[in-house]
């Protein structure tokens, strides 16, 4: 029987939607995890299928440059433990399968940038049972040409007083096609717990296809949870404005789309990284500081 890979929404909705879940193939033979321990920041060059587990204490960067491959991540923050976690996507047809294990008072953080690849599929699960536990996410991407992008991040707090919080800015082109599926799960013991997330997406041409699915379930009474998304359109007047100072429109997208990943680059906090995410973006001049007016 061949192996599948799969995102699904917790909650199925209706099926013409097309946002219930994605299957993909998996390769024949999975490689065994590679343990990562230590403190400290580690580099990896992702050109292959590949399979990691990470321990607390640390920060892991992972360009993932590989084609046509499975990439299978685990976080286990234990008591008071934070583990760091940033993934820079720029291959294509890259599965991706992360999860994260929170014990008491442990905290996770979540970078995730996804560059112009054919057709990402990422399916991420962070299961949060320890008391007072954190999860933050924030996650960027530009998807253009004739790009898929899906997107399955399922946060289960169980935890008493966890926190967590998603934020994810992102830009379509071209005739992109992108599926977000933001979750956060409230269940028993979760008391106190509090959960947001918001997702702001740039619509640049007419033939983006664009879908979004925030959900929040919840069999918890005393808890928080916000969700909300966004979606617009390039402002008409600011382009103008740019074109009547002799900026051509091509160069004034880019700068818009730069300006709109520039948030969420700045997190990763080691400069060697975010200039090469800036010279995937097309900035030549990555090595001056690029900041936001």
């Amino acid at each position: 029987m061949e192996t599948k890979f799969s995102t699904r929404l917790p909650v199925p909705t209706f099926r013409f939607l097309g946002v219930n879940g994605t299957e993909r193939p998996l390769p024949a033979e999975q490689p065994e995890p590679e343990v990562l321990s230590g403190t400290g920041i580690q580099r990896l060059d992702v050109a292959a299928d590949a399979a990691f587990t990470v321990a607390g204490g640390q920060t892991v960067i992972m360009d993932i440059h590989a084609e046509h491959a499975y990439l299978q991540t685990h976080l286990q923050a234990n008591a008071y433990e934070k583990v760091r976690l940033v993934q820079i996507f720029h291959g294509d047809s890259v599965c991706s399968r992360l999860t994260a294990d929170l014990a008491d008072s442990a905290s996770a953080e979540l970078i995730q940038i996804y560059l112009h690849g054919t057709d990402t599929v990422s399916d991420t699960e962070i299961r949060m049972n320890g008391r007072k536990s954190a999860f933050t996410a924030n996650i960027g991407y530009l998807a253009d040409g004739d790009a898929q992008l899906d997107l399955n991040l399922n946060v289960i707090q169980s935890g008493k007083k966890s926190v967590s919080d998603i934020d994810v800015q992102g830009v379509l082109r071209g005739r992109a096609k992108k599926i977000f599926r933001g979750t956060i799960d409230f269940q028993q013991g979760a008391a106190g717990a509090s959960g947001a997330e918001h997702e702001d997406v740039l619509l640049t041409d007419p033939e983006v296809v664009n879908k979004t699915v925030p959900v929040i379930l919840c069999a918890e009474e005393d808890v928080v949870g916000t969700h909300g998304a966004t979606a617009g359109q390039l402002d008409a007047r600011g382009v103008f404005y740019l074109q009547s100072r002799g900026i051509p429109e091509a160069e004034i997208r880019e700068l818009i789309a730069q300006t709109k990943l520039g948030s969420v680059i700045r997190k990763i906090g080691d400069a060697a990284t975010e200039r090469d995410v800036w010279r995937l973006l097309g900035r030549e001049d990555a090595d001056e500081p690029f900041t936001e007016e």
